[in-house]
């Protein structure tokens, strides 16, 4: 009795196939929200607490505790470096969802992999941020994204994981512009 593995890089091929019949039947279901709530702390000091969300047209509140988040600067930037600083942390959710994206696709298109490491690097000149010179930009001026994959791969399936990493939410939402809303309540 042959048996078929109904997962693929640590995904449920079943469960992706049910979501995507779901969505294709009700396309509301597929518009999430997600929200965090930053607390500062002292000098460059955050803790970020992240619980619940809307998506699947319900609040999802299952999480009995917020996750936590904190952040810091390095010490050379006035931080105690007691945690990522938040140029760190766009880093971080970049790449970890351009892995996840990737190998969820490449699991649907039957790709396997054996590993996947996303680097990612940032170049930021703080002269733009602190108003010192308005001639350089103040967000990060270039972000470079190197993928390293292991497994019994083609060129042609190594061209498609690099497409497929293309399509991640945060790759997307770092390359166009998005509008964002700001305010202060009273």
């Amino acid at each position: 009795m042959n048996t078929v593995s109904t997962t693929l890089n640590g995904f449920d091929l079943e469960a992706i196939e049910n979501t995507v019949t779901a969505l294709k039947g009700n396309p509301k279901i597929a518009e999430f929200k997600f929200k965090a709530t930053n607390k500062w702390e002292s000098g460059p000091r955050n803790t970020s607490h992240i619980q619940g969300f809307y998506g699947a047209c319900q609040s999802d509140t299952t999480r009995e505790t917020p996750f936590q988040c904190s952040t810091d600067m390095p010490a050379v930037l006035n931080g105690t470096d007691v945690a990522p600083s938040p140029p760190e942390f766009l880093l971080h959710t970049l790449a970890s969802c351009i892995s996840t994206s990737m190998m969820l696709l490449a699991s649907v298109k039957g790709i396997k992999v054996d590993e996947v490491t996303v680097n990612v690097e940032g170049d930021i000149n703080l002269n733009g941020f602190l108003g010192l010179d308005s001639c350089i930009l103040k967000e990060y001026e270039q972000i470079k994204i190197s993928i390293d994959v292991e497994g019994d791969l083609t060129s042609e399936e190594k061209n498609t994981l690099l497409e497929l990493a293309t399509k991640s939410p945060m790759y997307n939402t770092v390359i166009n512009p998005v509008q964002v809303s700001m305010s202060i309540n009273n």
